[in-house]
């Protein structure tokens, strides 16, 4: 990244926000995140690792307080960029789960980060519950035996145990 103007009077000077905005996030995080574990650690270091080349790191780690930074252009850009970088290398489901209106950079990576990173275990125990269900309702739809998205909710929810059923659906 070359300097500009303004990092060569200030030292502590961030990105040039149109740098930033050039980079091809598919060339330096050629993963794409989607809803299993597999991808994660990968797309996670890539994205560290171009966060700390390009003195990205106060954008997502809270160490600055964005809310402070609403009036600085090339801040708001960057994040800008960067919510654009993670949604651009993430599948529909993880999108479809993090994305809120108004969110900063902070926020998102966040959120994707603890997609993953919390509640493992019961998140696995409950990944694997429904693989094995829909396993089952592929197999018996196999045979002539289609189950319905009901049944195999109703399915899923009773095989929970406390600590994540969900409460029946209400009537409008």
């Amino acid at each position: 990244m070359s300097c500009n103007a303004s990092s060569i009077s200030n030292p502590f000077a961030g990105p040039d926000p149109a740098e930033i905005r050039d980079i091809n996030i598919h060339e330096r995080v050629p993963v794409v995140l989607d809803a299993t574990d597999s991808t994660y650690f990968a797309w996670k270091t890539y994205f560290s690792l171009l966060f700390r080349e390009n003195n990205l790191v106060d954008h997502v780690d809270g160490t600055v307080d964005s809310r402070a930074m609403l009036d600085d252009s090339e801040w708001t850009a960057i994040n800008a960029t960067l919510i654009r970088w993670f949604f651009t290398t993430i599948f529909k489901d993880p999108f479809h789960t993090v994305v809120s209106d108004g969110d900063n950079a902070r926020a998102m990576w966040v959120k994707l980060n603890g997609l993953f990173t919390d509640n493992k275990l019961q998140r696995r125990s409950i990944d694997e519950y429904c693989r094995r269900l829909k396993t089952w309702a592929d197999e018996l739809r196999d045979i002539g035996a289609k189950v319905d998205d009901d049944l195999l909710l109703s399915t899923l929810t009773v095989g929970l145990n406390e600590d994540y059923a969900m409460p029946p659906p209400t009537s409008p």
